[in-house]
């Protein structure tokens, strides 16, 4: 009988430990909480360090409390310290799967990454598990644009436009979707929806001009280039695309000028000095577009519209065997017109 009650009372002892160990655990979990808040209100007081202390605190509480790992890598993405906020979003979802948002900043630090098709599939599963916010819809918008999936982009940036209706950059990615897909009336009043919620942001101008070429409209289209050229005045591909709006209104002294300002931002930019001969072409100075094409050529050996046009250029001095050169190395590159001209060369 005395071996029985000792061991009784080892059994209560045990048990006395357990629940005190249980008491303890929901102490620490209830303590967790109290500092997570803490954190969350040194966040909105914009004191992202002593947030920071706060989550470590709650996580030495309870280290299976996944919000402060989704929160500190948010902190962590917004100081662009991207490798930590990748490793403790992966801890965050490891200790919650259905964690709706950390598959949303788990998407964009792909993103960021480049690595696009693993963000699309982590954006999906955000807005399975719930997150449905403007930016989750936006961001897989802009990756489905990058592959070009333009039907899907424009789903998506409509989406985001639904979640939140002032968002002037889904109204300004979907009108560039729209215009991909030959909707070029839709896309300028995008663009014009995008001026509306996002006042003068110097790239729609460039876009809505892009659109308003492909309408016909040049003049529409001049204005707004030139409106973004006001709004910053190294923009080069504004300079550029008006140049090719006064080139196609016969306008050639007008895109020469343009197309040198092109250059003079980026002296490097081989299209600028392709663009710039084919002007030449246009004011008789033969010599002058050869010499433009070959830069451009330096600039990037693969460039096969410039070789097409240097040869047209040469073809005006009357230089056939080089000219027809300058067109077999473009049809090599992949330039289709180049074939019609190769029959002169026979």
């Amino acid at each position: 009988m005395k071996k029985i009650f000792v061991f009784s009372i080892l059994l209560c002892a045990i048990n006395v430990v357990m629940a005190q160990t249980e008491n303890s655990l929901k102490r620490n979990k209830e303590l967790a909480k109290v500092a997570y808040n803490d954190a969350v209100k040194l966040i909105e007081a914009n004191q992202s360090v002593n947030a920071i202390n706060k989550f470590n605190e709650a996580i030495s509480l309870n280290r299976n409390f996944d919000l402060p790992y989704l929160e500190k890598s948010k902190l962590f993405l917004k100081d662009n310290e991207i490798e930590k906020a990748s490793l403790i979003i992966n801890t965050a979802i490891e200790l919650n799967s259905d964690l709706a948002e950390a598959f949303y900043i788990r998407g964009y630090i792909k993103f960021l990454n480049n690595e696009f098709k693993p963000a699309l599939e982590d954006f999906t599963r955000a807005v399975q598990k719930g997150y449905v916010e403007s930016e989750v819809y936006y961001f897989r918008g802009v990756i489905n644009y990058k592959l070009s999936d333009y039907s899907s982009a424009v789903i998506d940036f409509t989406m985001a436009i639904d979640k939140k209706f002032n968002n002037a950059y889904a109204y300004n990615e979907r009108g560039g979707a729209k215009q991909k897909l030959g909707d070029y009336h839709g896309a300028i009043h995008d663009y014009e929806l995008a001026f509306k919620y996002g006042g003068n942001l110097y790239f729609i101008y460039d876009n809505l001009g892009n659109a308003k070429i492909k309408t016909g409209d040049y003049t529409g289209a001049i204005e707004n280039f030139t409106k973004a050229i006001e709004l910053n005045d190294k923009y080069l591909t504004a300079y550029n695309n008006r140049g090719n709006a006064y080139f196609h209104m016969a306008k050639y002294d007008k895109a020469f000028a343009d197309f040198n300002k092109v250059i003079e931002i980026n002296k490097d930019f081989a299209p600028g000095y392709n663009n710039l001969g084919t002007t030449k072409i246009k004011m008789k100075n033969y010599l002058g577009a050869v010499n433009d094409f070959t830069k451009a050529i330096k600039l990037d050996e693969t460039f096969g519209d410039a070789y097409l046009n240097r040869g047209f250029a040469k073809e005006f001095l009357g230089k056939f065997r080089e000219a027809c050169s300058d067109w077999n190395k473009a049809k090599e590159l992949g330039v289709k017109e180049a074939e019609e001209y190769m029959s002169e060369c026979q």
